[in-house]
């Protein structure tokens, strides 16, 4: 099923079958032809702004985001473009975030979707919960069924080669691909660990044989074989009971893994941690606790694109007025540093392909 938004209003184009014939072209490299935003303020609904020095300032925008919103955004292969999506709408901006424009109104309500972006300048969208994926093309947006019904997305991944082909895992750790834009699925491999609940996947973007994936008081639990075997990591969750809430795997380099969790094992601000992993997910080591930085269950983790040792997270609250705090972490010199901005909170972020201090920001507003 492919919609386009014509006068205002959603159309239905073609049939389900016609969402399947996506673009499968190489891509070029993902900074070609993009450039700086090169505006002082952002036209749109408010859900979506940047900052060009890693969150010291936030470019204001013409509209103030309306609650309850939490929006995501993804950068896109097509130069200056970006994709964001916010309550029921699909938004695209094509002059490097300085501007919005609706494609479409969906029927769901996507506060618990994320975004994948593929070659040819696709992204999809993938929700938690038993919802349809979406696939979001120029002005086109298609949607196809998960792998699973009745199960959700924990974290999906598209071939940097093919738009239609997609590896997914399911809340049960078990990993499915699709080589047809997500008409259909196939089991791969076997589940993580047995009767795992998994809350976050992350797939290698460099090589999608590579899964971690963080698990419901077990820790994580890593593949580098598609999902024939699976080990359990040590450092997280092997000697103590772990919630592993959030998981990454760094761009700039596939063997550093980021994960956020709750240790069960203590019962103040310190069991709640993030831990990094310098052989791809084998082993992890504990390098901050919520002594420190705030942290909360399901704490978003967001790698430099250029740099293994930096990690971006945020805490953003609209109680008592208090805003939001974007962090800097450089694991290589110990630091961490913070951005207070007065939004409720951030739960997307996506660098520009050619300046990564410019970060693209879904800000969320709940009242």
């Amino acid at each position: 099923m492919i919609f386009s938004r014509l006068s205002g209003s959603i159309a239905l184009a073609v049939t389900a079958a016609s969402a399947v014939n996506l673009a499968s072209a190489l891509p070029a490299a993902a900074a070609d032809g993009w450039h700086r935003p090169q505006c002082g303020t952002v036209r749109g609904d408010g859900s979506v702004t940047f900052t060009r020095n890693n969150g010291t300032v936030l470019v204001p925008t013409t509209t103030a985001p309306t609650p309850v919103a939490y929006p995501k955004v993804v950068a896109l292969t097509t130069p200056n473009t970006l994709v964001a999506i916010s309550k029921k709408t699909i938004q695209r901006s094509t002059d490097a975030g300085c501007s919005w424009q609706l494609i479409v109104d969906t029927a769901p309500d996507l506060a618990t979707y994320d975004l994948a972006a593929g070659p040819g300048g696709i992204a999809y969208a993938y929700g938690v919960n038993d919802q349809p994926i979406f696939w979001v093309q120029g002005d086109q947006v298609g949607k196809a069924l998960g792998p699973v019904p009745g199960d959700g997305v924990t974290g999906l991944s598209v071939d940097p080669a093919d738009a239609r082909v997609l590896r997914a895992v399911s809340k049960a750790g078990q990993i499915y691909d699709s080589g047809d834009g997500g008409a259909t699925w196939s089991a791969v491999g076997v589940p993580a660990g047995p009767d795992e609940f998994v809350y976050k996947a992350a797939i290698d973007p460099t090589d999608r044989a590579h899964v971690v994936v963080g698990t419901m008081s077990h820790g994580s639990y890593v593949t580098f074989d598609g999902g024939q075997s699976w080990t359990r990591s040590s450092g997280v969750g092997d000697t103590a009971r772990v919630n592993a809430f959030s998981v990454a795997i760094s761009p700039a380099d596939p063997r550093t893994v980021w994960l956020e969790g709750y240790d069960e094992s203590r019962n103040d601000n310190s069991a709640r941690r993030i831990w990094r992993s310098t052989d791809g997910g084998r082993s992890f080591v504990s390098m901050l606790d919520g002594s420190g930085p705030t942290l909360f269950n399901g704490t978003p983790l967001w790698p430099s694109p250029v740099d293994p040792n930096v990690l971006y997270f945020e805490y953003g609250t609209s109680f008592a007025g208090y805003g939001t705090d974007l962090y800097r972490y450089d694991a290589s010199k110990g630091k961490l540093t913070a951005q207070h901005n007065s939004h409720h909170g951030i739960t997307s972020v996506a660098f520009n392909p050619i300046d990564p201090q410019v970060m693209y920001l879904g800000v969320v507003e709940e009242r």
